[in-house]
């Protein structure tokens, strides 16, 4: 049967919504395959996209290529679920859809149809312009043996590990891009007077001199202590520390609205960090109804879907739904 497909997994094609969606950035190409047996099916012209087909035989070759990587044994199982391209039979075309003109949320439907109008396959594309975040990422230090200061996550994170997943993320399927802005770390010193005071406000203590920083972060008590260090400039700022409490659970993450400031603990996921930026995203979102829950989370009727979500609850996957995806751009940068 006629139909779109996503070539490439986490590319902004999303196959499994009617009709098919689609994100193409302004001024840049994504790809998409049309299922086509007897190679019937004419695009119809559109003046704010510029449509071509390409050759297939590369694209296979990719794929093949990429299906290999993600079968390999060592591969995290959700990775792999989200990651892993479909097999494509000779019925199969490959399509370079360029975005000539933004058109936002939902986009325009285009139509591949056969001379006789028999036979119609629907396309949404949504052409959307680049929507820039600025995080800084701060890596939380405590003294250690002889006052010399140590991470307090025993996994301490890379900033730009962190920024280069989050754009593998949200690029391709929001055309939302993740920019760092420079930040040192950020030493807490609870042998100051001043800083033993902070803490003993925020934990209800009276005697201050008996406040030291713990080694589990309760982001409910700590959260306006850490929001004196956010980064000028940034519009989020990403704290990692060993562990953290909220809400009776020690989560991987954990957004704090409408403080601009997130945690990271030492068990995140290569992705938490992504998470986290979409419940802050999402915190902008104007839509009377949110597609989630009182907790941002997003939740699949389908396991084998849902385990592949970026917003899920219990372990981000790494999908962004097209539909979604415009509760993401009401940020106003």
């Amino acid at each position: 049967m006629a139909a779109f497909q996503e070539v490439f997994r986490l590319s902004g094609v999303d196959e499994r919504r009617n009709p098919p969606g689609m994100v193409v950035p302004v001024g840049r190409d994504n790809i998409v395959a049309l299922i086509d047996p007897g190679r019937k099916l004419k695009f119809e012209p559109n003046g704010f996209l510029e449509i071509k087909e390409i050759d297939g035989a590369q694209i296979r070759t990719r794929v093949m290529q990429v299906r290999d990587t993600f079968s390999e044994p060592d591969i995290d199982k959700q990775l792999r679920a989200a990651s892993l391209p479909a097999i494509f039979n000779g019925d199969a075309r490959f399509f370079e859809i360029k975005g000539r003109i933004k058109t936002g949320l939902p986009g325009l439907v285009v139509t591949a149809r056969s001379a006789n109008k028999m036979i119609q396959v629907p396309l949404q594309v949504a052409v959307l312009p680049e929507i820039k975040v600025k995080v800084a990422i701060r890596n939380v230090m405590v003294a250690g043996s002889g006052g010399v200061p140590t991470f307090h996550a025993k996994k301490p994170c890379s900033e730009q590990d962190e920024l280069l997943m989050m754009n593998r993320v949200w690029r391709p399927q929001a055309n939302i891009a993740f920019e760092l802005v420079p930040s040192d770390w950020l030493v807490i010193d609870d042998s100051l007077a001043a800083v033993k005071q902070e803490l003993a406000n925020a934990f209800g203590m009276k005697d201050a001199s008996l406040a030291t920083f713990p080694g589990v972060v309760g982001v409910e008590k700590l959260k306006d202590f850490f929001a004196k260090h956010k980064i000028p400039g940034a519009h989020l700022t990403i704290f990692c520390v060993d562990k953290i409490w909220s809400s009776g659970s020690s989560p991987n993450g954990k957004y704090i609205p409408p403080l601009g400031i997130a945690f990271i603990s030492s068990l995140r996921g290569p992705n938490t960090s992504a998470h986290e930026a979409g419940h802050f995203l999402g915190s902008y979102s104007k839509s009377p109804t949110k597609p989630w829950d009182s907790n941002g989370h997003t939740l699949e009727s389908d396991r084998a879907e849902d385990i592949k979500m970026l917003m899920r609850d219990g372990g981000a996957g790494w999908k962004i739904k097209f539909d979604l995806a415009k509760e993401f751009r009401d940020f106003p940068g």
